[in-house]
């Protein structure tokens, strides 16, 4: 009993073992492919899309293909497209399409950028409420005889009424979330 207990044991810590070094050696974030890329482009797209800085896998993966390759190029890339990342406009703009918020600003750009993105997220998730009472309207509105019942009327109207303050909630959000998006 004790030897299939130790068997199982080891054969578990082996399965373990190698999936945590292929996990970690499946997941390199930069390619060979990328290693052949203009080094200024690849940091700008990278910092662009709010990545982390890649530096030191872009060093580890592509010095070894490149050695004369210019790091410093990636870096001012990465420098140029966090910029634009990094912007009041960009943060509110992600938070409206319902992204995870996810930022590697400069702790100078970081506040504001924040703050725009959760002004974003409000008015996402206020246009999810908006679409589920549109959806409860259409559903209590689509059989003629319920609207003659005074009880269904006053459900319509005070879901209406719901909906024009989410709207204004909405759009005194979206004034707030765009008021002076060129300050950086």
């Amino acid at each position: 009993m004790k030897t299939t207990f130790s068997l199982a044991s080891r054969s578990l810590s082996v399965i373990l073992t190698l999936g945590l070094t292929l996990a970690l050696t499946s997941c390199s974030s930069i390619s060979k492919e990328d290693c052949s890329k203009d080094m200024h482009d690849l940091g700008y797209e990278q910092g662009r899309k709010g990545m982390n800085n890649l530096l030191e896998d872009v060093r580890n993966t592509c010095l070894r293909q490149n050695p004369s390759l210019d790091l410093a190029k990636y870096q001012s890339g990465f420098e140029d497209g966090w910029g634009e990342y990094c912007t009041p406009f960009n943060g509110y703009r992600m938070g409206a399409k319902g992204d995870v918020y996810k930022s590697y600003c400069p702790e100078e750009k970081e506040d504001l950028f924040h703050v725009r993105f959760l002004i974003g997220k409000k008015v996402y998730e206020k246009n999810d409420q908006v679409r589920e009472l549109q959806e409860k309207i259409m559903d209590l509105s689509s059989d003629p005889k319920d609207l003659q019942t005074p009880a269904v009327r006053d459900e319509l109207n005070n879901l209406k009424n719901e909906m024009k303050d989410l709207t204004n909630e909405i759009q005194r959000l979206e004034q707030q979330g765009l008021a002076n998006v060129h300050l950086n």
